[in-house]
C-alpha cells in the first residue's frame, strides 16, 4: 500500500518491508504514528498514539511489534488479536534487546476502519481502497483515553 507522504510527516525506514509515518508534533494537532506496507505482506497495519513515545519511540515499538509477530511461534497471538482479543506484553517480552528495562505493558487490539484514529492516519476511504485491510492499535496499559474516538477527532491535542 503506497500513500503520499503527508506534508508534516516524518518517515522512518530501514530494514523493514514497510514505512512508518510519524507526526513531528510541531503543530497543536497530530495524527497517529502508523505503518504503510504491512497489508501488502499479509499483516495488519499498526498504529500508536502520536504522543505516547514520540515518532522515534513509537517507530521503534512498531518495529519491535513486527519483529515479535513475524516469528512463527507468535503468529497465533496475532490471529487471536484479529479475532477480537486484546494481547498484553511486557516490554521485555516484546523486545528483549531494546525494551529490557521498559516498565510498560503494551496492549494490542484490532480496531475497525471507522475508528477516528484510522480515518486521521489513513483517510476515511481506506477500507474501500484496500478490501480486507486490518488495523492493530498498540497502546500502553492504563492509557484508556487512546481507545476513544473523541481523543483522535480533529487530531490529537496536547
Amino acid at each position: 500500500m503506497k500513500k503520499k507522504k503527508k506534508k508534516t510527516s516524518r518517515i522512518i525506514t530501514g530494514r523493514y518491508p514497510f514505512i512508518i509515518h510519524a507526526d513531528p508534533l510541531k503543530e497543536n494537532t497530530a495524527y497517529p504514528t502508523h505503518t504503510h506496507g504491512l497489508y501488502d505482506i499479509g499483516f495488519p497495519e499498526f498504529f500508536m498514539d502520536p504522543v505516547a513515545f514520540g515518532g522515534k519511540g513509537n517507530g521503534g515499538r512498531i518495529n519491535c511489534s513486527y519483529d515479535y509477530f513475524k516469528k512463527p511461534k507468535n503468529r497465533a497471538k496475532l490471529k487471536s488479536i484479529l479475532k477480537g482479543q486484546t494481547l498484553k506484553l511486557a516490554g521485555i517480552q516484546l523486545c528483549r534487546k531494546h525494551l529490557k528495562n521498559d516498565p510498560y505493558t503494551y496492549c494490542f487490539r484490532e480496531v475497525p476502519p471507522e475508528f477516528e484514529a484510522i480515518k486521521l492516519a489513513y483517510g476515511s476511504g481506506i477500507a474501500e481502497e484496500y478490501p480486507g485491510i486490518k488495523f492493530v492499535q498498540i497502546y500502553v496499559e492504563g492509557d484508556d483515553y487512546v481507545l476513544l474516538d473523541d481523543y483522535y477527532r480533529g487530531g490529537v491535542r496536547w
